[in-house]
């Protein structure tokens, strides 16, 4: 069983000052050590809102996708990722472009995985990136 384990990079958003995102990280961890993930660093925009062009954290997470430091990027939602539909579709493809899989926790989205891929079929959005 010589699997390589796979390196993972998590991020987290909250748009209001004053909220956390301790409950998006704790479930993101939790799933990391279900899943035999190694976590390789943590990605935290809080008090930041997700229409706004810079993220400082996810401009990190996107320069280190670019250094290949981590294989699957883990979000707790699709929300707390993408600024728009564009933005999404746009770094859906740049992630795929450079080998790293995406996993959106409770939208039950897994493109780490064929038969994960094969049931992003059903989402409009993504469908446009898998083409």
């Amino acid at each position: 069983m010589n699997e390589h384990i796979k390196r993972v990079a998590i991020y987290g958003r909250v748009s209001t000052e004053g909220q956390s995102v301790a409950l998006q990280v704790t479930e993101l961890r939790e799933y990391v050590v279900r899943r035999g993930w190694q976590l390789q660093g943590e990605y935290l925009d809080e008090g930041v809102s997700g229409s706004r062009e810079s993220r400082p954290a996810l401009n990190r997470l996107m320069n280190d996708a670019k250094q290949r430091k981590f294989d699957i990027l883990l979000v707790w939602k699709i929300v707390r990722f993408g600024r728009s539909l564009k933005h999404l579709v746009n770094s859906l493809a740049e992630l795929e472009s450079i080998g790293i899989a995406f996993v959106s926790f409770r939208d039950a989205l897994d493109l780490s995985s064929p038969a994960g891929r094969l049931m992003a079929q059903g989402f409009p959005s993504i469908r446009l990136w898998l083409k």
